[in-house]
């Protein structure tokens, strides 16, 4: 499932990643970026995945500059998501260690460049968080799912 921003959509996502990126470190949050991507980048991108998923998803994304929660949106149906976004093709659904099973229902992949996204799938929290999804993919230990243990889009019911 491919979604590409318009223009307005690019500049929304534009402003919310670079108001997010200075209340953020405003905050005193550290900065937990992996790679060699610019600041400015790797915010566009998160920002860019997550409003296109609402996109396709047809809600509304949380647009919160000041942000402590785990959700990016609500389904209709109430389910609450994770979006994470890879730039890689073949890219794995990544979730930090300290993220607990009581804060999203799923997480979801968006893979692609801002502003053109796919939407790879879906996993349940409980099937991502547990031990066996753990894996060290050189910035040490996370959870993490390749592609093909996901819930293809067009199986999962907003």
């Amino acid at each position: 499932m491919i979604v590409t921003l318009n223009e307005t959509e690019q500049r929304l996502a534009t402003y919310v990643a670079k108001m997010r990126y200075s209340s953020a470190r405003e905050q005193g949050i550290t900065n937990m970026k992996v790679g060699d991507q610019s600041n400015e980048l790797t915010d566009l991108e998160g920002t860019g995945a997550e409003l296109a998923f609402c996109k396709v998803a047809n809600v509304y994304p949380d647009l919160a500059v000041t942000r402590s929660n785990d959700e990016d949106c609500y389904t209709r149906n109430g389910y609450a998501i994770d979006v994470k976004s890879t730039t890689y093709e073949s890219g794995r659904l990544l979730a930090v260690k300290w993220k607990k099973l009581d804060k999203v229902d799923f997480y979801a992949l968006m893979v692609g460049k801002f502003p053109n996204y796919r939407l790879a799938g879906f996993m349940r929290a409980e099937d991502l968080l547990k031990p066996e999804m753990v894996r060290d993919l050189g910035h040490g230990p996370t959870y993490a799912a390749d592609q093909n243990q996901l819930i293809p889009p067009e199986d999962l019911i907003f």
